[in-house]
């Protein structure tokens, strides 16, 4: 290709995106450094890259976007999924509270979808998160529906109370934990399956911790929750 017709700016977006993937996260400064641009030339790549998803910035620190992580996944049904966001909408509209569709790929899980409410002061969940399928509320109830051989292979063989806990989970489908991470918010989440039983995707409803112990968490939020996952699970059929 002639030199002319390459676009030196394209190649330096991608250039930063490398960095930021290998070192699991960079500052701007970093980025400075480390690709010898001037200081108004890596922030509005940063602006342009935050801007289209591909990168998120977390308190300076920038880490890979969910535009890209979408690109990714692996899941057979990833792109019906994300065609499935109206009615993560609608649910967080119907409850009031922050609704979140999570897809699986590997031993990990990463939240394609955020539905805001007005019950969603210091929110902790974003769209792009990404967590470990063992110690996310969603990535569990993914787990517990997994093949045997899967989730034996992904918990601890000593982790007792894990192991215990998606067992039960295969009966209930549903699971109502706090964020270990942020305890004033609690998480009910329950697994999309697929029509051969296998799990999809965890559909994640977040409320206050004082919320959740009122009697709209057993009669309204599980069952409009379950129904949502039901719904998308008859589009598959």
């Amino acid at each position: 290709m002639p030199q002319q017709d390459r676009i030196a700016a394209t190649k330096t977006a991608f250039e930063i995106l490398d960095i930021i993937h290998e070192s699991q996260g960079a500052t701007a400064k970093e980025l400075i450094t480390a690709t010898e641009l001037s200081r108004g030339g890596v922030y509005k790549h940063l602006r342009t890259l935050v801007d289209v998803s591909a990168l998120v910035n977390r308190n300076g620190v920038y880490v890979l976007g969910p535009k890209l992580t979408e690109y990714g996944l692996g899941n057979t049904y990833s792109q019906f999924l994300l065609k499935q966001t109206p009615k993560i909408d609608d649910l967080a509209q119907s409850l009031n509270a922050p609704t979140n569709l999570w897809i699986n790929n590997d031993d990990r899980c990463h939240c394609v979808h955020t539905a805001p409410s007005t019950d969603q002061n210091t929110y902790p969940r974003s769209r792009g998160d990404s967590e470990l399928l063992v110690q996310s509320p969603p990535g569990k109830v993914i787990l517990a529906h997994l093949p045997r051989e899967r989730h034996d292979n992904l918990i601890e063989a000593q982790d007792q109370k894990l192991a215990s806990q998606l067992k039960e989970l295969r009966e209930r489908q549903l699971l109502e934990e706090p964020l270990s991470f942020s305890r004033k918010w609690t998480s009910i989440a329950t697994p999309v399956i697929d029509p051969s039983g296998h799990p999809v995707a965890a559909i994640e409803i977040v409320i206050s911790s004082e919320r959740a112990t009122s009697l709209d968490v057993e009669y309204n939020i599980s069952g409009l929750l379950t129904d949502t996952a039901n719904k998308i699970r008859v589009e598959m059929l």
